[in-house]
């Protein structure tokens, strides 16, 4: 296996905690952003879009984080990472979902307006932090009576778990129960192993 990634970007944290999870090895490759590497006919083979992270394993390249996650599920199934039931796998899925469109949307608007075509004005960035607390919110809700976000530990809480420990980092307040999830995260050897670098 070979990770595509570059560090500043959020989404291939989740996954080189899911490969840790999953105790799986794999060759790194940093793929410079914007432009650069990330913009050459050899990359843009494996991914036409330019972004990372892109994970290749036996002779096939698979881009977006969440599918690739997915993918990890398959290959290796323990431990597991998705809940047994039907309605639960969705709800898993339903939030990572969530973690991938709506939060990112927030955070560039709260931290790089200008990347997404908005205003940068300090209006803009106050709603980009807004939206972001009120989506803290629904994942508190989650845990104000669970440990982790569906059932036992899972992708959902994988998904997040970068977003939401680069927020709190940045000044995004969390709240108790978030707050608490996320040191049960910084907890878990495979969040160290992946996450070292920038956990602190």
């Amino acid at each position: 296996m070979k990770l595509y990634w570059h560090p500043v970007s959020l989404m291939p944290w989740r996954v080189r905690i899911a490969l840790a999870e999953k105790g799986l090895s794999y060759e790194e490759a940093i793929i410079d952003l914007p432009g650069g590497a990330s913009h050459r006919p050899e990359f843009l083979a494996l991914n036409p879009f330019g972004q990372v992270p892109v994970l290749e394993d036996d002779g096939r390249a698979f881009a977006e984080s969440t599918a690739i996650l997915e993918y990890l599920e398959e290959i290796r199934p323990e431990p597991a990472l998705l809940p047994k039931s039907p309605s639960a796998r969705a709800e898993v899925r339903q939030l990572m979902c969530w973690s991938n469109g709506p939060w990112m949307l927030s955070w560039k608007r709260w931290l790089a307006p200008a990347s997404m075509g908005f205003p940068d004005t300090p209006e803009v960035r106050a709603l980009g932090r807004d939206e972001l607390e009120q989506h803290v919110r629904l994942l508190a809700a989650r845990l104000e009576t669970a440990p982790w976000l569906v059932g036992d530990y899972s992708l959902a809480d994988i998904c997040y778990a970068p977003l939401v420990l680069m927020a709190d980092r940045t000044g995004l307040s969390v709240g108790p129960d978030v707050g608490t999830w996320l040191d049960r995260l910084r907890a878990r050897p495979a969040v160290q192993a992946a996450m070292g670098p920038v956990l602190g």
